[in-house]
This record gives structure tokens, sequence and C-alpha cells, in this order.
């Protein structure tokens, strides 16, 4: 099978990715001439390489991108690179219904260390290290040419506590809580409260959820809070000095040292 051959043989099926090692199975080329083959679509931007060794194919509609979006090919890429993953933060949240602001980098939650950031065209993906990956529950969520691992509402609200920085801060996830909250399960969210030791999560969505009204959501986290036997006070904005006037919130133990303002 020659290597064109063997692209379109993937279409047909209905992929959108391959390895070098795989085209060099497939086709019983040459590395160099399989090489060859993908420069020349690579220049006629037919093929792209998010990551060394590993290519995806762009049809016509997506050549202004210059990749094809993340959201087809990264769990291809995720077995590639043997890798456990879900897609989290504010792509997540885009996925369950906080669209207010446009998503301008595709973010991947993955085991062990951080990778560095991918640039494929316009195409943008940042990897954040999560040492308990494995405790955020997720959900499947079919897209055009793949099954992406997402996490859940409840999953995404706690991650956007526990990496507020790479949320864009506590502005922009009140902003987004006032969209995902709708899709966001009482009983989930308590069953995910009781499952992880950290409270500190758990205080700040809290007083976010009931700033950004959703009064229901706030007293699960609130009575659950309530039965803990020691909750201690924290900073509303980490890494933010305390004011010597910063006020003290004694229902959620939170010291405001920051002013909350949702853009909706």
């Amino acid at each position: 099978m020659g290597f064109s051959g063997y692209i379109n043989d993937l279409l047909r099926h209905g992929k959108c990715s391959f390895t070098i090692h795989q085209a060099q199975s497939a086709t019983s080329k040459s590395l160099k001439a399989i090489y060859s083959s993908i420069e020349h679509l690579l220049a006629k931007g037919e093929l792209a390489t998010p990551a060394k060794g590993f290519y995806v194919i762009v049809p016509p509609e997506y050549q202004i991108l210059g990749c094809l979006p993340a959201e087809q090919f990264i769990p291809y890429l995720m077995e590639y690179w043997q890798s456990s993953y879900y897609v989290g933060l504010l792509t997540a949240a885009r996925y369950h219904g906080a669209t207010h602001q446009a998503v301008q980098v595709f973010h991947v939650m993955i085991e062990g260390r951080s990778r560095p950031q991918i640039i494929c065209g316009k195409v943008k993906i940042r990897f954040i290290a999560n040492r308990h990956l494995a405790e955020t529950p997720v959900q499947t969520i079919s897209t055009a040419k793949s099954m992406l691992r997402v996490s859940t509402p409840e999953g995404t609200a706690m991650d956007l506590l526990n990496y507020p920085q790479q949320a864009g801060g506590l502005n922009h996830i009140a902003t987004v809580l006032t969209e995902l909250q709708e899709n966001i399960k009482p009983d989930k969210l308590l069953a995910l409260a009781e499952s992880q030791p950290n409270l500190a999560w758990k205080q700040r969505l809290g007083y976010l959820l009931e700033i950004t009204g959703a009064p229901k959501l706030a007293d699960v986290l609130k009575k659950y809070l309530a039965r803990q036997k020691r909750v201690d006070y924290i900073l509303l904005m980490p890494g933010l000095e305390e004011s010597t006037k910063a006020s003290r919130n004694t229902a959620w133990k939170i010291i405001e040292n920051a002013t909350i303002e949702s853009d909706i």
C-alpha cells in the first residue's frame, strides 16, 4: 500500500491520526520515504504534527486552523503517550454549558509531570499535572472523531477552585460557575465532597456558589462543613496577602482578601 492509499484508508475508517510506526507497518515503506510523503502533505496543510512522531489528518474545513481541533485527536495522542488524562477546567466547563467566554486554550489534566504546551497551528493545548487524577469523576463525551474523557460538572467545579490560576482567577471562575451551576447535581456534589479530604476548595466553592446565586448547592457544602471536626480560616484568594481590613466570613471561614466580581 502506498502512503496516499494509507491516508485514504484511514479516512474511510473514520480515523484522524496515525503514528510514524503505524504508517511504516501499514505501508512497508522505508522511514525515509514515509517522511518524504509526510513533509509533502505537511507543506500542503493536509497533515499536522502536534507531537513528535504523531500526525493528524486535516480536512479542508480545518486547514484554516492549521490543525485538527484538539477534542478530535487528544484521546489518540494520550494513548500514543500511554498517559491517563481527562479534559478539565475551562474546557470542561464549556462542555457543561459555561460558554459565556470563549476558551482560547484546551485544558488537559494528566498524571505525573506536566508537559510543555502544544501549539499546532491555531490550536493550543495546555497540560496540567494532577496528582489526584483518578479521584476526579469523569464522563465520556462523543466528538466527531473521538470519545473524550471530560470531568463531570462537579469535578470541574472542584478543579476550578484547586487550580484558580490556570482557570483565569476567581473573578473568571465566578463567571463560569454562574453558568456551570445549572448542571451541578446536589447529590453528586455531596458525594464528591465526602470523597475528598481537602476542605479548602469546598469552602471557596461554597462561598462562590452562594454569591453567584446557587444557594441550594452552597447549602450542600455548608452542611457538609458543619459536620467536620475542624475547619480553619483560609484566604479567599490564595497567594494574595491578607489585608488588615479584610473581613472574615464566619459561615465559610474565609478571609475575604479579594472582592469577587462576576461578568454575568
